[in-house]
């Protein structure tokens, strides 16, 4: 593959509608010794270090060899090393270079959509914290190559393929992230990191896998070769709530999310949510959110 290369994609209203689209995306090697920016950029990308510039999307930036600094208003000046990863936002200030002495190789791509701002306003993005250094840069590498590769063989064409590759891309600039933690925005609600009893923490992942189908306290006991009292005791003594309230949770969250996101019948609802039946999920509504299903559903 070239040193230099990129590509900026025409973006029409179906790529907006995707959640997340590319707008652009590069490579870009930097020798020793070299100290102006290449040119060729459309003036909106173009800036010089003395200025900087604001972006209208996002850009996540892997710096794959060499060095040199970042600079926002939020984060001042930051050194950028080998592995570095940063993600610039839109309408945020910024400015970059490269040490002359070492150069670097830069990999970029170009990016926005409503999926990216959500995960801004979740703070999974944050403009508190812009840089980052990667474990495997390697493995980024590939994944930025295979989009290259992709818009070098269409470069008039814009898809879903390559958003759903971006998505990808992100989602391991994050996951590589030596200092951030794993457990950033995970969709959970069995508290594992709290609980200290394991015989308690393995009933909560049975509940919340298995509970979808028929699962009693006394066949949750048994599967877990303890008696329901102790199961029921130590439960308690460790969430402060039963078994069976948890199974009830777990069906109760699973039904209103399908209430809401489905148009199923309620019967089915029941069904599919671990209920036995549709009565039973009705009073479970009643006792936790006040309301039965079908009003749940329209409000």
């Amino acid at each position: 593959m070239a040193e230099r290369l990129y590509h900026y994609l025409p973006v029409n209203d179906q790529a907006m509608k995707w959640g997340i689209y590319v707008t652009g995306a590069g490579r870009s090697v930097i020798h020793p010794g070299e100290t102006s920016l290449p040119r060729g950029h459309p003036p909106l990308y173009h800036f010089e270090w003395r200025r900087g510039r604001t972006l209208p999307e996002f850009q996540l930036i892997l710096i794959s060899d060499g060095q040199g600094i970042f600079e926002s208003k939020s984060t001042g000046e930051i050194p950028v090393k080998s592995g570095s990863v940063f993600l610039l936002f839109p309408g945020i200030w910024h400015r970059y270079r490269w040490d002359p002495v070492t150069g670097w190789t830069a990999h970029w791509i170009s990016f926005n959509g409503e999926i990216s701002h959500r995960l801004m306003n979740l703070h999974i993005l944050s403009p508190e914290k812009f840089i980052w250094t990667v474990h495997d840069p390697q493995r980024l590498i590939q994944s930025f190559d295979r989009i290259l590769e992709n818009i070098h063989a269409q470069p008039s064409q814009n898809s879903i393929l390559l958003s759903l590759r971006t998505m990808s891309l992100l989602a391991e600039a994050i996951e590589l992230d030596q200092n951030r933690s794993l457990s950033l925005g995970n969709a959970s609600n069995l508290e594992l990191d709290h609980i200290d009893d394991p015989l308690v923490a393995q009933a909560m992942e049975m509940i919340w896998t298995y509970s979808h189908r028929v699962l009693s306290v006394e066949q949750l006991a048994q599967q877990l070769s303890v008696t329901r009292r102790t199961l029921d005791r130590r439960f308690r003594a460790a969430l402060d709530r039963t078994v069976l309230e948890e199974i009830n949770n777990c069906r109760l969250s699973r039904a209103k999310r399908l209430l809401k996101e489905t148009d199923l019948p309620v019967k089915t609802i029941a069904h599919i949510a671990g209920f036995s039946t549709a009565e039973r999920m009705r009073i479970t509504f009643l006792q936790q959110e006040k309301i039965p299903p079908n009003k749940y559903r329209r409000g």
